[in-house]
């Protein structure tokens, strides 16, 4: 039996938002799989709240010890926020002295990591999205301050854009001084590489898998959601790379030319009209003749989600880059059709298993959509689908994170 090592993981990601994003999947399907072995874990955590009661994660009688830090903001909304913030930015991890740890695995870069002596860092990459998208994520002070009116408005957009990207660049220093880096893709690998400059040889590419809980894996799944016409569906966020406009002009064409077909989108953000900040999107609902057949969901259960996905003509990713594509595996596993933009890790994921088509071409979505009409090409993709999602799995994953421990 090899010895036993101290390993930290950092679940403070799952304290402040990602729980039900897709890096809070990862840290809890990588935790429920760790199962009990010869280490000693530390779960690293605010003193705000414990994910694992409140999320209801299985640990398998892993051998572990909780430690807190206390809770500190991470975003700036007014001034008072600054102090906080700056702590988290040079946060000492003082709490873990103590233990001397061996290992410390981060899920979530923006947290940061200790530089103990003889710890060894593992992060996780998912995608470097910001610094693919500046102008949306990462907007230079001048052009952030260009978006806001008034010269109060301009100031603070100015100033936050500075904080942001010094944050960013501090930030994604810490895949540079990591001892091993699984990437989710090899999208997200050759952006490593080509952007960061991060050494190849210390870049392992770890898969992640369907993030559909086993409490919801009954195939029975009874739901109030009833819809008048065949529908396809988003799940996700609203921000502009995501597109959900281009679904929308998709079903305009499609049920032009005589389909009757509705949409469904769901999402934190997608609960009703006034609640989704982009503006384009708003627009585009409130501008299609089919708005009657445009339902606004919110977010939905985990049995809930998995209705909306047996049940839909076609799930569609309209994005314009992803670093894994997620929802295209839960949609494989749930017997769903995609249809996707052609890109980024959409491309490597959804090569055997979706619809890809020419990134920005609304029409060849609607064309997709059209496809799979014929029941011989949708049972067809459904069958690729089952068949593409068997070489993902959380054990997977997992293993390749505990390999890493030696």
């Amino acid at each position: 039996m090899s010895k036993s090592k101290t390993i930290v993981i950092d679940l403070r990601a799952l304290q402040i938002g990602h729980e039900s994003r897709g890096v809070g999947m990862v840290i809890i399907n990588a935790l429920e799989n760790l199962k009990d072995d010869n280490n000693h874990y530390l779960l690293y955590m605010f003193d705000s709240s414990n994910p694992i009661g409140d999320l209801g994660i299985n640990l398998n009688q892993l051998n572990y010890t909780i430690v807190t830090t206390p809770y500190l903001k991470i975003n700036i909304k007014k001034i008072s926020d600054i102090p906080n913030v700056l702590k988290l930015i040079f946060h000492r991890f003082n709490e873990l002295k103590p233990f001397k740890p061996d290992y410390f695995v981060q899920f979530d870069f923006n947290l940061g990591a200790p530089r103990f002596r003889k710890i060894k860092l593992i992060s996780i990459a998912h995608d470097l999205i910001p610094l693919i998208m500046p102008n949306i994520y990462l907007p230079s002070p001048s052009l952030a301050a260009s978006r806001g009116h008034g010269k109060k408005q301009k100031l603070k957009y100015f100033l936050r854009a500075i904080y942001y990207q010094q944050r960013a660049k501090r930030s994604y220093k810490l895949f540079k001084r990591s001892d091993k880096v699984l990437a989710i893709s090899n999208s997200t690998r050759d952006s490593l590489i080509d952007i960061l400059k991060v050494n190849p040889e210390k870049i392992e590419v770890s898969y992640e898998a369907p993030a559909v809980r086993s409490d919801s894996a009954d195939t029975t799944i009874k739901s109030d959601y009833h819809f008048q016409n065949p529908y396809i569906f988003y799940l996700g966020g609203t921000d502009s790379r995501k597109s959900i406009e281009d679904i929308i002009y998709a079903l305009n064409l499609v049920n032009g030319r005589g389909r009757k077909l509705d949409l469904v989108l769901v999402g934190n953000e997608l609960k009703s009209l006034k609640m989704i900040p982009n503006h384009t999107i708003r627009q585009a609902i409130t501008n299609s003749p089919y708005r009657d057949q445009i339902h606004l969901l919110g977010y939905l259960s985990e049995q809930d989600k998995k209705f909306i996905y047996q049940n839909a003509h076609a799930f569609i990713l309209a994005s314009r880059y992803e670093g894994f594509g997620l929802p295209i595996l839960e949609a494989n596993l749930l017997g769903c059709p995609v249809v996707a933009y052609k890109n980024s890790a959409i491309a490597e994921i959804g090569k055997n298993s979706a619809l890809l088509v020419k990134t920005g071409s609304y029409q060849e979505i609607a064309e997709a959509i059209n496809q799979l009409f014929d029941q011989d090409r949708r049972e067809a993709m459904i069958q690729a689908g089952y068949q593409e999602v068997t070489q993902y799995s959380w054990s997977n994953f997992t293993q390749q994170l505990k390999d890493s421990f030696n």
